[in-house]
């Protein structure tokens, strides 16, 4: 095609808005999954930065710091206070205990501007008390609850014991931090944009990867039936018909069953139930194409088949297959969505558009909408967009459906 043709090929594709529309969402789907992993706000695969906290969260919600609890040993010598630390694993806070005056001490946690739930003080003597707090109705416990300073006094009729060890448990309240989740959380913490743009990148890798497959393999089988003929022709296309006349969401479940879920085992299953399309359509225009008279001048020539299907016949049909390769990605990422709805398409750990619509199906009663209405608008969109470019593609490459 020169440039002459080119030009006018997207002036014919321009006179439909809608087809222009489809090519610019289709490319922006593109683009959302070439660099999911740089748009994405969070790695929804990283288990590790998941909080069970932040499951459920409705749109626009704020991700909480969950509150933590640290405990120190203070020994009392002297006058003086020494703080061990005692928490078995490293927290933000940390107690800090010093001499508020005679017979006192204060004991507090660090930084001051944590906001603390309750400080707690245990193995007080007899005599000590906690300015404010509660002691427990047995043991020598006293419990300060939401301390504005931060801090509890503990003040005493005489002296505090020498060697006194005192432990001190401080509980944190959880802390708004600046991380939004702009389209709300699933059940385990993960943040929708995010699980959302991942989930555009598997259908897109999907539908690209295992429709491209499928046409390679199922023009290769066409082509072969069309030039061959007899036998070769007779296997291949009952074949095609055998495939044609099976549910293709149940040859996926079937494969999937045995094969085991993953993103290939997903590609083979789509690629197996899709290259008859390819066959079956490549072999129609090929048989039409070797009856033409520049296929008898290859053939006078004597070129090799090999050289005449590939870059003579298979030019000519490339067209109508093309078109045939945008519809059927549209087809592989419903197919795909629908297999991952079911449960056997991709692990929990890669969560994709069907798992996500799926994992959200059980909340949706619940007021949490925004779990599965959001991955489905993405997916309806998506396989609209890839439809309607498809379409057009085919009207241009048919004079009597040009619009």
């Amino acid at each position: 095609m020169n440039i002459a043709d080119f030009q006018d090929f997207a002036r014919r594709f321009a006179e439909s808005r809608s087809a222009v529309i489809s090519l610019a969402v289709s490319v922006l789907f593109i683009v959302c999954a070439v660099f999911a992993p740089l748009l994405a706000p969070t790695d929804p695969y990283d288990l590790t930065q998941l909080q069970l906290s932040d499951a459920l969260k409705p749109t626009g919600s704020k991700r909480m710091l969950p509150g933590e609890e640290v405990r120190a040993n203070i020994r009392v010598d002297g006058g003086t206070a020494s703080v061990q630390p005692a928490s078995p694993t490293p927290t933000r806070l940390s107690i800090v205990a010093s001499p508020c005056g005679p017979n006192c001490l204060a004991v507090g946690v660090e930084p001051p501007d944590a906001k603390l739930a309750s400080l707690q003080v245990r193995n007080l003597p007899a005599g000590a008390t906690v300015e404010g707090g509660r002691k427990h109705p047995i043991q020598p416990w006293w419990t300060l609850d939401n301390p504005d300073s931060n801090q509890a006094r503990i003040t005493s009729a005489g002296p505090l014991p020498a060697g006194l060890t005192l432990l001190a448990i401080a509980k944190s309240l959880e802390q708004e931090t600046g991380f939004v989740f702009r389209l709300g959380t699933d059940n385990f913490g993960r943040d929708m944009l995010s699980a959302i743009l991942y989930g555009i990148r598997i259908s897109v890798y999907v539908g690209l990867v295992a429709a491209g497959a499928a046409m390679v393999l199922g023009t290769a089988l066409g082509l072969l039936a069309a030039w061959r003929g007899g036998v070769a022709d007779a296997v291949i296309m009952r074949a095609v018909d055998f495939m044609l006349g099976l549910p293709a969401l149940l040859v996926g479940l079937a494969i999937l069953a045995i094969l085991g879920n993953g993103v290939s085992k997903v590609v083979l299953a789509v690629v197996i139930v899709q290259w008859s399309y390819y066959a079956r359509t490549a072999r129609s225009f090929a048989i039409s194409e070797l009856g033409k008279e520049y296929v008898e001048a290859a053939r006078c020539l004597r070129l090799s088949p090999v050289r005449i299907m590939l870059r003579h016949v298979l030019p000519n049909c490339m067209p109508q297959i093309i078109v045939l390769f945008t519809l059927n990605i549209a087809a592989a990422i419903s197919m795909e969505s629908s297999l991952s709805f079911l449960g056997v398409g991709l692990p929990l750990t890669r969560p994709s558009l069907g798992m996500l619509i799926a994992s959200g199906y059980e909340f949706i009663f619940s007021q949490k909408y925004w779990i599965s209405i959001y991955p489905g608008i993405v997916l309806l969109v998506m396989i609209v967009a890839m439809n309607l470019l498809g379409d057009r593609l085919r009207d241009l490459n048919n004079p009597r459906l040009d619009r």
